[in-house]
């Protein structure tokens, strides 16, 4: 789908070289002395050399420079010339015009594209109206294409970069706003935290019952603010139905459920991928909840205009009948489903499976494009900054498409001014300009069929469709026409290089012209006219696929960008999620674990009370500086300081832990998931569990490098470890993606032994590749 800056730079040398071929064909049918045709070629390639250069700043940065003293070089050659060769020059003149544009600003570059114009009626004034007429189209049309495949190539550079600028800003603007949050809902809670726990210090040797309060209000303090950040952490996390996916397969592994997973549904809105992402968690849920399956299906694809998820297992008879009711979490996701105008099945096969389907029509462009301005202008209204708007609606596009369309109906006119120079009768005259019309109709129809989406979403049809139209077009009329109907073969070839497989196009390419020359020779055709028919069609063909990609590209650069930005910003707020569940979510479990000991202690060990709540003040700060970490965007963990802190942390609860992370330097994203790991393994040990013992080993290995943390507290809870993957929480999910991200591979799972294991293994080869 691409036309890049490099294949625009060979269509247009392309072109140039075409028109180059058919201005030489006319200089050698003079038959001039050999010197006059060696500077004759000479001149081709110096004014071909600075066409590009005008052409394509990029490709010769240091001649573009002096582009006005180029172009006045260009002008010399352009025109002097003409009174040693004639009209036969006169082609030259035609590249100026469009380096004029190109060179000079539009105020001068279009009054100076007029006078090109102008020069070339002067030079073919003394022919016939046909000749002159012809001629002058040519003037024009040929400065518009070479304008038109240089301004689109330097377009799409500059859309490129714009999407990369529009994507930084929103990120930056997200940024802001999370860091708001952020102040906003836990800085007063982790400040009152800090204060609180001093003031109890203080208090712990001569009032330790009103120390007992002051610690009642920081465990309250300290519930609230978790509750807090999982309120966050959860509104700026649009969930991903691939991420989902992906962690399902990883927890009904470590459970004991086969799965088997297909996903081949492309990339889906934002709310249509967030709807199935929760039904599939939710599925999930009541899965593990309300049956003992052993074999679960996961399949994810496109029907028709829509994407249809479908979640199966084989625990229907196994196990209780998940819940259905009003106040059942799949009724809820029904309501949810509905309002995208989809549609939620639930219930047996018939054949011991229970199957959960939810289709929901995906909205195309316009419409997603409507819905953005629409949500846009009603968080406006209510006085919130406008998230989804990214920039203003430019010109590009139209210009893109203005330049294309322009080009074809040129190229149609100069086609019926060769037909009318055989001076048809009036009947033949009128069929021959319906049928030419026809033909146009049908180039438009597979050019600009991106535009409309009842024909994109039967492209191909359309083009195959429209391909035989021409065809016929370009070879019926010729029993009825004669020499009048040569038929418009560029249009023919230009629809092949579009809608076939390239060995088949340029194979019809050459078919088409063949077959032209051929007709062209049958009605007394020159070698010179059949040179000229040959390069004009190749010419007409690459002009027309270059035009009609570019236009194409350029509209979905455009149209693209405020997707990307969008996907940029929820790309971030998963990172702003993950990285505040990690970070604050084990402080937050830790200050409360700490507070409750010291609360036990304050009576009978004071001086062990003062020292927990040291340590609870200084988790308390370390919050505080974690908040600032994760608004700027400046997360960087260390494996070996968190194995530090955990040790002290294990130490303090009564957990005997064995550590040993002795592996060595990693690179800096390794560190930083492998420390993420290793804290929220111990979260859910510590919420989830009843250990007694904890092992954390980091060791190298052949390919890079192993993380594992086992603990003894799986007989203290049944499901220790899995309940943040299946009751609402992410914290494996987010470990799957980040140690994925990495290049690496998470197990979680009961061992045989009765031990709960957390292992990673990471590649280092791959991930400094």
């Amino acid at each position: 789908m691409e036309l890049p800056p490099r294949k625009a730079i060979a269509v247009t040398a392309a072109a140039l070289l075409g028109f180059f071929v058919i201005d030489a064909v006319f200089i050698w049918a003079e038959n001039p002395p050999w010197w006059e045709r060696i500077g004759a070629l000479f001149g081709f390639v110096v004014i071909m050399g600075l066409q590009l250069g005008h052409s394509f700043p990029q490709l010769l940065p240091k001649l573009y420079r002096h582009r006005y003293a180029t172009w006045c070089f260009q002008a010399v050659l352009a025109y002097a010339p003409i009174y040693l060769f004639g009209s036969a020059w006169s082609g030259m003149a035609e590249f100026l015009t469009a380096s004029s544009v190109l060179v000079f600003p539009a105020a001068i570059g279009w009054p100076l594209f007029g006078v090109g114009v102008l020069t070339c009626w002067y030079l073919y004034s003394g022919n016939d109206v046909s000749t002159v007429l012809y001629n002058v189209l040519e003037g024009a049309l040929i400065p518009l294409i070479i304008i038109g495949l240089s301004r689109m190539s330097d377009m799409i550079v500059k859309l490129h970069r714009s999407r990369e600028e529009l994507s930084r800003l929103a990120v930056a603007g997200e940024r802001l706003r999370f860091a708001r949050d952020l102040h906003d809902v836990l800085g007063y809670s982790l400040s009152a935290i800090s204060l609180k726990c001093e003031l109890a210090y203080r208090l712990l040797s001569d009032a330790p019952d009103k120390a007992q309060e002051e610690l009642a209000e920081v465990l309250r303090t300290s519930r609230r603010a978790l509750a807090d950040v999982r309120s966050v952490s959860r509104g700026y996390r649009e969930m991903s139905l691939a991420g989902e996916a992906n962690a399902a397969v990883s927890m009904l592994s470590a459970a004991g459920i086969r799965t088997t997973l297909k996903f081949e549904v492309g990339q889906l809105p934002p709310a249509v991928d967030t709807v199935l992402a929760t039904a599939l968690r939710e599925g999930l849920t009541n899965m593990l909840r309300h049956s003992k399956a052993e074999s679960c299906e996961i399949r994810a694809e496109r029907r028709g205009a829509g994407a249809v998820l479908v979640l199966a297992n084989d625990g229907i008879g196994r196990g209780r009948v998940p819940k259905g009711g009003a106040d059942g979490g799949l009724a809820a996701l029904d309501s949810r489903v509905k309002k995208l105008g989809g549609t939620l099945d639930h219930g047996s096969d018939g054949q011991g499976w229970f199957r959960l389907e939810v289709a929901v029509p995906v909205p195309d462009r316009a419409e997603r494009d409507q819905g953005d301005l629409v949500a846009a202008a009603e968080a406006d209204d209510h006085g919130q900054p406008e998230a989804q708007s990214y920039g203003h609606r430019d010109l590009v596009p139209r210009t893109a498409t203005a330049i294309a369309f322009t080009v074809l109906v040129g190229y149609f006119l100069a086609y019926s001014v060769v037909a009318m120079s055989y001076h048809p009768p009036l009947g033949r005259a009128v069929a021959v300009e319906l049928c030419m019309f026809a033909a146009l109709v049908l180039q438009l129809a597979v050019s600009f069929q991106w535009r409309f989406t009842w024909a994109s979403n039967h492209a191909r049809l359309l083009g195959y469709g429209a391909l035989g139209g021409l065809l016929l077009l370009h070879a019926v009329p010729w029993s009825s026409f004669g020499p009048t109907w040569l038929g418009m073969p560029g249009f023919v070839a230009g629809s092949a290089l579009l809608v076939l497989p390239t060995v088949s196009a340029w194979a019809l390419v050459v078919a088409v012209t063949v077959a032209s020359d051929i007709a062209l020779h049958q009605v007394g055709g020159t070698l010179t006219d059949l040179i000229y028919t040959t390069a004009y069609t190749v010419i007409c063909a690459l002009v027309v696929f270059g035009l009609s990609r570019m236009a194409q590209l350029a509209s979905e650069l455009h149209w693209s960008r405020t997707e990307i930005a969008r996907l940029a910003v929820t790309t971030e707020r998963l990172r702003f999620a993950r990285d505040l569940h990690d970070l604050l979510g084990f402080s937050l479990s830790a200050i409360t674990l700490k507070c409750e000991l010291v609360r036990r202690l304050t009576h009978s060990r004071t001086v062990q009370a003062q020292e927990e709540l040291t340590e609870v003040l200084g988790i308390a700060r370390q919050a505080l500086a974690d908040v600032r970490t994760v608004a700027d965007g400046r997360q960087r963990m260390s494996l070996t300081a968190e194995a530090a802190n955990a040790t002290a942390m294990l130490a303090g609860v009564g957990i005997r832990a064995t550590v040993d992370t002795d592996c060595g330097e990693l690179p800096g994203d390794v560190d930083t998931v492998l420390a993420t790991m290793l804290r929220e393994g111990l979260t859910n040990m510590l919420r989830h569990s009843k250990a007694a013992h904890c092992r954390i080993t980091a060791e190298r290995t052949a390919a890079g490098v192993r993380l594992t943390l086992v603990n003894d507290g799986v007989q203290g809870c049944a499901d220790a470890g899995l309940d943040s993957k299946v009751n609402g929480g992410s914290g494996i999910g987010n470990l799957t993606t980040r140690v994925n991200a990495v290049n690496g591979r998470l197990e979680a799972g009961a061992r045989p032994d009765g031990w709960f294991e957390l292992k990673a293994e990471v590649q280092l080869l791959a991930v400094a590749a």
